[in-house]
């Protein structure tokens, strides 16, 4: 008879640990020790939420080590579902970084899989509606394409999925009146302040013609040269 498990004992990450996790922009996990018949141990590691789950909810002992190592998988993927489902609820997330955040926090790809897939299904894990939302407050914010493509890019999420991209979001008569407002809330610099006024529009994401006319048309408002 293989050996049993007779004791389990949970054993969270101390000050130290998460201090190191943090520089490491992960979460410490918490380790699962089962003490077998035989006398060795076995050492599982799980993030925090899942060991205080599974500490709620411990089996019968003593029980089989691999019926016990199954539970706590299932008891994790269940956690990492309503980790995501939190997540969710908070703000819309790409599938890329919701993916990311879970991983951080030390779920299994497995259980990663698994809770994106139901997240999708349910929808409340939406790609297009995400992306959607993004582009939409960007603009609200004054960014240009640029830069909310790049921002995208690095979130993982790919805005030329979207089969009316980019018509239905960008044009360069919308794109000149935001940068307009933009200028309309900045000083105009002493020294050199086509080449500055540019450059700080070209930093949020609009294109050197948008920037250039929309600088002109400034400069031209306060009888600056360009």
């Amino acid at each position: 008879m293989p050996p049993q498990v007779e004791d389990i004992a949970f054993i969270y990450p101390d000050r130290t640990e998460r201090a190191a996790a943090a520089y490491r922009k992960s979460r410490p996990k918490a380790r699962v020790v089962c003490t077998l018949s035989s006398g060795d141990e076995r050492t599982v590691y799980v993030p925090a939420r899942v060991a205080r789950a599974a500490a709620k909810e411990t089996p019968d002992l003593p029980c089989d080590i691999g019926g016990l190592i199954n539970w706590i998988d299932a008891v994790g993927r269940r956690v990492c579902y309503a980790a995501l489902v939190e997540m969710l609820a908070q703000r819309d997330h790409g599938e890329s970084e919701a993916r990311d955040k879970l991983a951080r926090i030390g779920y299994p790809p497995a259980a990663i899989d698994e809770a994106v897939e139901r997240a999708r299904s349910s929808r409340f894990l939406d790609e297009e509606r995400y992306i959607r939302y993004f582009i939409a407050e960007r603009l609200r914010r004054g960014w240009g394409r640029r830069k909310i493509e790049q921002e995208l890019r690095r979130k993982g999420a790919d805005p030329t999925q979207l089969a009316d991209y980019p018509d239905a979001f960008f044009s360069d008569d919308e794109d000149r009146c935001r940068a307009a407002e933009l200028l309309r809330r900045k000083p105009i610099p002493d020294v050199r302040p086509f080449e500055k006024l540019v450059r700080f529009l070209m930093g949020r994401g609009f294109s050197y013609g948008v920037a250039a006319d929309a600088v002109k048309a400034r400069l031209s408002e306060d009888g600056d040269e360009a």
